[in-house]
């Protein structure tokens, strides 16, 4: 299984040192969004605003970018 790092891009940049080991990289993209989910849940819980151009990548053992996940693409909202 490869090991992958989801590195956040938000109002700091949190790269993810150790990385986790995924089945595939659609694996790793649920678990990105799981975790970006949370991270916007929480913010809507505090009363804080959720910027729609945070993403997370997910990035390989040499750091190379595999496939980046923009917050918008991880919510609906609907008016």
């Amino acid at each position: 299984m490869p090991r992958l790092h989801l590195n956040i891009y938000n109002d700091s940049i949190a790269i993810d040192e150790d990385g986790a080991e995924y089945k595939d990289l659609a694996a790793a993209k649920r678990a990105a969004i799981d975790g970006a989910r949370a991270l916007m849940a929480e913010h809507v819980l505090h009363g804080r605003p959720i910027t729609l151009s945070h993403r997370i990548e997910i990035a390989d053992e040499t750091g190379k970018p595999l496939a980046t996940l923009p917050f918008r693409e991880m919510i609906t909202i609907i008016d």
